[in-house]
C-alpha cells in the first residue's frame, strides 16, 4: 500500500472529511472548510476551489450533498452542492456552493 497523494492547506488538524462526486470536503480545527478537486490529466493533484469561513471554532463534523432543489437551476452549466458543518462554537452552517460544470 502507498500514499498516492497529500493536501495541504489548512492550518491546523483536519478532523472530518467528505465525498460528492468529485469533490472532496475537508473541516479543520482552523474553522475552515475547504472544498478540493482532482485536477484534471494524470496524477492525484488536487486543488482548493474555495475556503469556507464562518465558523467561530473547530469544524468537528461534515457532510454534502447535490442540491437537487437547484439542479433544474436558469444556469445548467452550473453544479450545486449542499455541505453542512458542525462546528465547536454550537452551530451548524449550511452552506450553498456551486461550481461550472467541467
Amino acid at each position: 500500500m502507498a500514499v498516492a497523494g497529500a493536501l495541504r492547506g489548512h492550518a491546523k488538524a483536519i478532523l472530518c472529511l467528505s465525498v460528492v462526486s468529485d469533490l472532496l470536503f475537508s473541516g479543520s480545527a482552523d474553522r475552515t472548510v475547504r472544498v478540493w478537486k482532482r485536477s484534471s490529466g494524470s496524477g492525484n493533484s488536487y486543488s482548493c476551489l474555495a475556503v469556507l469561513e464562518g465558523h467561530r471554532n473547530p469544524v468537528k463534523c461534515l457532510t454534502a450533498a447535490v442540491d437537487s432543489n437547484n439542479s433544474k437551476s436558469s444556469n445548467d452549466s452550473d453544479n450545486s452542492y449542499l455541505v453542512y458543518s458542525g462546528g465547536l462554537d454550537f452551530e451548524i452552517k449550511v452552506w450553498q456552493i456551486q461550481f461550472p460544470r467541467s
